[in-house]
């Protein structure tokens, strides 16, 4: 099945992007960034920045006033499912061109290993900013603990 990525959601002065690989079907669906209800990066985000996140407008404010971006490295690819593992075909978004254009930007997370795989071979060598590889918070990873999750995230979030 073709897919097609969001438009990202942009502080208006970011310091940080966080970058996923492609939305799942339930976010696909639902037009949300990390749309499933098991997903845990809102979680992350709501405990980390202390904040309430009822509804997905609250969860884009939650990044515009954090400056920061979400985006996705994948812009179209082929996939059945959910799993980053049945991806194909990947087509990158432009992220070196909104690098460019938002300078301030010193930090990018990469949630999981494909966004940060696709990252490093695709754009990386046309972006001069540190990447960090960050554990997916997708309900699918289950290699480490939640605990571990959330002090993996929060260690990397507070250098934004």
């Amino acid at each position: 099945m073709s897919l097609s990525s969001f438009k990202p959601i942009i502080a208006s002065a970011p310091r940080g992007m966080i970058l996923g690989s492609m939305p799942s079907v339930t976010s696909l669906a639902k037009q949300e960034y990390y749309g499933f209800k098991h997903n845990r990066f809102w979680k992350i985000m709501a405990a980390y920045y202390q904040t309430e996140l009822p509804d997905y407008s609250a969860k884009q404010e939650c990044i515009k006033n954090n400056h920061l971006i979400l985006w996705d490295v994948i812009a179209t690819c082929e996939r059945e499912g959910s799993l980053d593992s049945a991806i194909h075909h990947a087509v990158c978004n432009d992220i070196a061109s909104l690098v460019h254009k938002y300078p301030s930007i010193h930090l990018i997370l990469c949630n999981g290993r494909k966004s940060y795989e696709l990252y490093q071979r695709y754009i990386q060598p046309n972006v001069n900013v540190e990447c960090v590889c960050l554990p997916s918070t997708s309900n699918a990873n289950r290699t480490i603990s939640q605990e571990k999750l959330f002090e993996l995230w929060f260690e990397q979030l507070k250098r934004i």
